[in-house]
């Protein structure tokens, strides 16, 4: 999203060469969707190679990086952000498992090794899927879901879909999170917004929370220059949940709000969640 021009002549081409066969097999839209909004590290990784406690499973084509919760406690789903792949997060997995918490990331179509070509609609679907199933993977029906960027869409929608309510998470974690992919578009990208302003299906999260109660911790920098502040603001003002945090820091960017005087809280907050 950081580059504008190359991203609308990306998308135009889209628009210029697609013939008509390939428009019956997939919509111009998905086309648009996966040109502005993925991208997507393909490079492939051993998880084993980040860290040993880490161990791949293939799941309906993807891949998933996963580590069993320890003493009962439960497994964090990792849902990533658009750029980079799986390894590029280790530090994150690392952090959650020195605690004691079980990981299962996963890795979108068309990441890190993944099979196929990402879309909204096959993102949600393998998310929700792979949520009602972690509880065999990991025998932990205990799930924090953690979003991160564009992953904070694909968590609240599952949060709120019939899995999410089904087995509601323990908690949510939300770092850097839109109001939709439409707002964001028309914030940062403003020459694309015709391409896109007619998909009411891109990822609403200020729909979404507003029936999602888990207890949500919201981590934003103020210097965010990807994806707003005001965002992640809003999102927390609409969030009916009774226990919700939102940690802003007025120094941070999109991806220097992983730091301490942001995980200590978060670490706390957890450890007082999984008391109860």
């Amino acid at each position: 999203m950081k580059k504008i021009l190359l991203t609308a002549l990306l998308t135009l081409s889209v628009l210029v060469t697609v013939g008509p066969s390939l428009a019956r097999a997939e919509s111009i839209a998905t086309q648009i969707e996966r040109r502005i909004f993925y991208q997507f590290g393909t490079k492939y990784r051993n998880p084993t190679n980040a860290d040993k406690r880490l161990s791949e499973v293939r799941y309906k084509g993807l891949i998933l990086w996963v580590a069993k919760p320890k003493n009962g406690k439960p497994t964090v789903m990792y849902l990533p952000g658009s750029a980079g792949n799986l390894y590029s997060r280790s530090h994150k997995f690392r952090w959650f498992m020195d605690q004691g918490y079980g990981v299962v990331a996963m890795a979108y179509p068309g990441m890190a090794g993944s099979k196929g070509k990402p879309s909204r609609q096959k993102i949600q679907i393998l998310a929700n899927s792979l949520y009602r199933d972690i509880p065999k993977m990991t025998g932990s029906k205990r799930i924090i879901l953690m979003g991160e960027s564009l992953g904070t869409g694909v968590a609240l929608a599952l949060a709120a879909s019939k899995a999410g309510r089904a087995n509601p998470p323990t908690a949510i974690i939300l770092q850097a999170p839109y109001t939709s992919l439409i707002d964001l578009t028309a914030a940062k990208n403003p020459v694309l917004l015709p391409f896109v302003a007619g998909r009411n299906d891109l990822w609403p999260s200020k729909r979404f929370i507003k029936n999602v109660k888990p207890p949500t911790f919201i981590m934003h920098g103020q210097k965010d220059r990807t994806v707003p502040f005001h965002m992640g603001k809003r999102l927390h003002q609409l969030s009916p949940a009774k226990n919700k945090v939102l940690a802003a820091r007025p120094q941070a960017g999109h991806t220097s709000i992983w730091r301490p005087n942001v995980l200590k809280p978060l670490r706390k907050w957890l450890e007082k969640i999984h008391r109860k």
